[in-house]
C-alpha cells in the first residue's frame, strides 16, 4: 500500500530544496528504492507542501468530506 504525499527536503548546491514524494510500499523501511518522487525539487516549501496536499486531495476517496 502506498503513503500519502509527503514533503522532503534536500541541501543543493548550499540551497534548501523541497520535493513531493510518497513510499511505494508502506510495510517497508523509507529508503530511496521505496520512494516515489512528483516532479523535482522546488525552492519554496510551501509550494511542496501545496502540491502534496492537492495530489492527496485527488487521491482520496473521501474527497470533500
Amino acid at each position: 500500500m502506498k503513503s500519502e504525499w509527503r514533503v522532503t527536503s534536500n541541501i543543493v548546491s548550499g540551497q534548501r530544496m523541497y520535493g513531493v514524494y510518497r513510499l511505494r510500499d508502506t510495510s517497508q523501511v523509507d529508503h530511496s528504492g521505496n520512494r516515489e518522487h512528483f516532479g523535482g525539487y522546488m525552492l519554496e516549501k510551501e509550494w511542496a507542501q501545496n502540491l502534496a496536499k492537492e495530489l492527496n486531495q485527488k487521491e482520496s476517496p473521501h474527497e470533500g468530506g
